[in-house]
């Protein structure tokens, strides 16, 4: 007999099959160096809901889903061990366990949501469908916030295909995966629960195909609605010349290379100029181009003034920003972007708000000596405060630094201060030659659908694009080339529907989630109130 349960309890080989389909799923949806195909990222969210059904026990089913979202986590986040390995100096055999640390933490998702389905698998299949792609959306919102690394973001694969990801504008990204999620499981589940071959229950079947024809058609229609336009023309577009100056990251922070960055910068701006005689476009620079205190420097800076003021053009750089706080000793570091005039004057400056853990900061139980390179040379970040959008003339420029693109609530809010348009200036330096640029330029994309503003993306390595309001790339610079790159965008102010009513969505979906739990057909009150009384 204690043969028997314990042959009951291990997996059996369907349910092993269905883990690969999984990380598979999950490893091709994603880009990366093999093959991407963003429809696949679907069978990752199917293959769990199945792994939970078949699995004998709770248990089992965190293991396996759990397991399946590891491999394809490791597969699609492998990259996470350079920066740690080439920036940080740690060996090989330090290096890829804190990568593995990050995508176990990430991967619990996949062991929730196989749990999930194991405890819904006796309701209809129609009803597990529903409420699994309502606990997807819950699940990735509440990991966004928890965990703030949320990279495996379903809709971010989807969106290099902008007509799967049209409807973010009305639901955002992540209810939006919850969307797909929800009409994959009606369908698989239709054939999962059919008593015979090639009888699929109509009843999740046929809903399915309408949810996925409802949302491919809203994108086709926003789409031909909307034609892409590279080049808007009137007074609310917008010249844009990307600098991208390519600085290994490991010389980056040398103070003897200081000279040589500004000269390089300088540079290709001034040849850039030089292809429009006459342009007075926004000039970008990427995230810390100037790997020193702006404001206290007095070699270089004036140098960078003095290009505005010749250009008459405003200049958009990242650099490290300091100030000085009364009764501390030492001053506080900011991941800063700068906005100078066309006179050279500094308008404003954007400190970025949400830190990179392990690259701008360490955890206080983390701040050993041993990690200080991977603090890019400057010092501890501070969280930052001024995040009002930078202003000059018609412009009122979102900021979003580096990693900040992939996170929905900070472009609804840059927006909700009067933003027209987002700019994104990252360093994914980082991450050398891996899928890793590609991922976060889509993830990024995404804000663009989200809130209804162009967006401008400008990068050190690559990849700097100018993305429309529907998520497609206007403009596409290349990679690991000094250069400077031109761009046109336009200034946009009507508000998606999902700005107006994002902060709604999530208590919506929680209240229709316990309402079918409990209400809709097998839930516990259902039971009670359908159940013969004496």
């Amino acid at each position: 007999m204690k043969l028997s349960h314990l042959e009951a309890a291990r997996p059996s080989l369907r349910s092993w099959l269905l883990c690969l389909a999984a990380a598979v799923g999950l490893w091709l949806g994603f880009p990366n160096d093999f093959m991407s195909f963003p429809p696949l990222v679907l069978a990752w969210p199917a293959a769990l809901a199945l792994i939970g059904r078949e699995a004998s026990s709770r248990a089992s089913a965190l293991r396996m889903g759990w397991l399946a979202t590891i491999a394809g986590g490791i597969a699609a986040l492998y990259w996470l061990t350079l920066p740690v390995h080439n920036v940080g100096g740690l060996p090989w055999l330090l290096a890829i366990p804190c990568a593995l640390f990050i995508v176990t933490c990430i991967g619990s998702v996949g062991g929730l949501f196989a749990v999930a389905a194991h405890m819904l698998r006796a309701r209809p299949a129609w009803v597990q469908a529903v409420l699994l792609g309502l606990f997807w959306y819950m699940l990735q919102t509440v990991y966004a916030y928890a965990l703030g690394f949320p990279w495996l973001d379903m809709a971010g694969a989807l969106s290099p295909w902008p007509v799967l990801v049209q409807a973010a504008d009305v639901v955002g990204g992540y209810a939006l995966a919850g969307l797909w999620t929800m009409a994959a499981l009606l369908c698989c589940l239709g054939f999962a629960d059919s008593a015979r071959r090639f009888c699929p229950n109509r009843a999740s079947l046929i809903p399915g195909l309408l949810l996925a024809a409802v949302l491919l058609g809203y994108g086709g229609w926003r789409l031909y609605a909307n034609p892409l336009n590279s080049n808007p023309t009137g007074p609310q577009s917008l010249d844009v010349l990307f600098v991208e100056g390519n600085v290994d990251q490991n010389q980056k922070w040398v103070p003897a290379f200081q000279r040589q960055t500004v000269d390089l910068y300088l540079g290709l701006t001034y040849q850039g100029l030089a292809e429009h005689p006459g342009a007075k476009p926004l000039i970008i620079w990427p995230e810390t181009a100037l790997p020193f205190f702006f404001e206290a420097n007095g070699l270089h800076s004036p140098r960078i003034r003095e290009l505005a003021a010749h250009s008459a053009s405003p200049v958009l750089f990242g650099a490290p920003g300091m100030e000085r706080r009364p009764g501390k000793r030492e001053p506080d570091v900011f991941n800063r972007a700068f906005l100078l005039g066309p006179n050279g004057d500094t308008v404003g400056y954007y400190d970025k708000e949400h830190l990179v853990p392990f690259g701008e900061y360490l955890p206080e139980w983390l701040n050993m000596s041993f990690l200080e390179a991977l603090l890019q040379g400057v010092g501890v970040y501070q969280t930052g405060t001024a995040i009002a959008p930078l202003r000059h003339d018609n412009l009122a420029l979102g900021m979003l630094i580096c990693y900040e693109g992939i996170f929905p609530w900070l472009a609804q809010n840059r927006v909700a201060d009067g933003a027209n348009i987002l700019v994104d200036i990252s360093n994914d330096g980082w991450f050398g030659n891996t899928p890793a640029a590609r991922q976060h330029l889509y993830l990024t994309a995404l804000r663009a659908v989200e809130q209804n503003r162009w967006i401008l993306r400008g990068t050190n390595t690559g990849i700097s694009v100018v993305v429309d309001p529907r998520g497609r790339l206007a403009m596409q610079g290349g990679q690991f080339k000094a250069q400077a790159v031109w761009g046109k965008a336009a200034l946009t102010t009507a508000p998606s529907v999902f700005h107006v009513v994002s902060p709604w969505l999530l208590p919506l979906a929680a209240a229709a989630f316990l309402g079918l739990l409990l209400f809709g057909p097998g839930g516990s009150i259902a039971r009670r109130i359908a159940a013969p009384h004496p």
